[in-house]
């Protein structure tokens, strides 16, 4: 069968289960997805796209003439996969239990090699495939305005059902408090330190709960103090993160933090030092865009039931969004994302992969 045949379901799930496994067998943990590219490359050649890559590794492909539609996946999982034992349970790709099934976001891509490869009008479309996007979408943080032709773009890596349509995401502060005290020999002189767990514990104490506000969470993932047992520990780091739909609450909520830190602290001798980094901004594709109703349109001959709403998680569409396209993230059917008992319906994928060549068809007659 050439490309641009129309398959049969049964043939298109077949497409879909070998480009998965194809993928799949390709250990592609953060900063190591060349050979997922370098194989990525050769397919998107063969389907006529023309392509680069940017300085990070990330792939950015193109094809046809007017005006394009994005398609975004990831190719990194969010730690390897090597050694992975593919199951074909029923319905269900898993791994053996023994490693992660990276079907986050491999599903994806094979959704839209299997569909571009069952198109018989090939619409004009850009590609992206992001590196590192499970260490905080550093791929497409490294594009600048410009880079990317298309003003809409969907990604595709949503760990939801089908029809799952994700049009807001927040966006996310990064925090680093140092706590100071003072050392001291914990036995001969205690007197003399200054224990910066203890004031560390003083401030944890009076920290709200995770979901500050509607809207808005922050946690504290990551605390580390002491080297020996008989130090009063003069140092303690903690590492966290502030989330929420709107960027200036972000800021609010880590002064508002910051503000309990200085008051735990006071008449203590301790010192802090309290560091904010914004990693990405949030984004919002109103539910009356375009975009929105090219998925609604595409969607109801095929008896998928469109679910617009909001996610609380970071993703390469809040990257897009930033850079001026209108972008958004599609379930997949994936289900236990970052875990060992990760798995990926087949049918979902089929399900998935019809809805992309119905969208892509009518972008293809749209923009003709």
């Amino acid at each position: 069968m050439k490309n641009g045949e129309s398959k049969t379901g049964d043939e298109m799930r077949d497409k879909l289960i070998e480009y998965f496994q194809i993928l799949a067998a390709i250990d592609s943990p953060s900063g190591k997805e060349r050979e997922l590219a370098d194989k990525l490359a050769v397919v998107l050649r063969g389907l006529g796209f023309s392509l680069r890559r940017d300085s990070l590794g990330s792939i950015i492909a193109a094809r046809g003439q007017g005006e394009p539609l994005l398609l975004c996946c990831h190719m990194d999982t969010v730690e390897s996969t090597a050694g992975l034992e593919l199951k074909i349970e029923g319905d269900y790709i898993r791994s053996d239990g023994s490693t992660i099934l990276g079907a986050d976001d491999k599903a994806g891509i094979a959704i839209i090699l299997a569909t571009l490869e069952n198109m018989d009008c090939p619409p004009a479309l850009e590609l992206v495939f992001s590196v590192q996007e499970e260490k905080g979408m550093e791929g497409t943080k490294a594009f600048k305005p410009g880079d990317l032709r298309a003003k809409w773009g969907l990604v595709l890596d949503a760990g939801e059902p089908v029809g799952a349509v994700i049009n807001q995401a927040p966006g996310e502060t990064e925090m680093e408090i140092v706590i100071h005290g003072r050392g001291a020999h914990a036995a001969a002189n205690p007197e003399e330190g200054i224990d910066a767990i203890r004031l560390a514990a003083s401030f944890i104490d009076r920290l709200p709960p995770h979901r500050i506000e509607e809207g808005s969470t922050y946690n504290l993932g990551v605390i580390q103090g002491g080297k020996a047992t008989n130090t009063i520990c003069p140092r303690v780091q903690m590492l966290g993160e502030v989330r929420s739909f709107e960027d200036s609450q972000r800021v609010r909520i880590a002064a508002e933090l910051e503000s309990l830190l200085q008051h735990a602290l006071e008449g203590s001798g301790g010192s802090y030092d309290f560091h904010c980094r914004d990693s990405y901004s949030g984004y919002l594709v109103n539910a009356d865009h375009g975009l929105i109703d090219l998925l609604k349109s595409t969607a109801a001959p095929l008896g998928i039931q469109v679910d617009v709403h909001s996610r609380f998680a970071g993703s390469d569409a809040n990257i897009l969004n930033g850079l001026g396209l209108a972008v958004v993230n599609l379930g997949l059917g994936v289900e236990g994302n970052h875990s060992f008992d990760e798995r990926v319906s087949i049918s979902a994928m089929g399900k998935m992969a019809a809805w992309l060549h119905t969208i892509l068809k009518e972008w293809c007659h749209e923009r003709a």
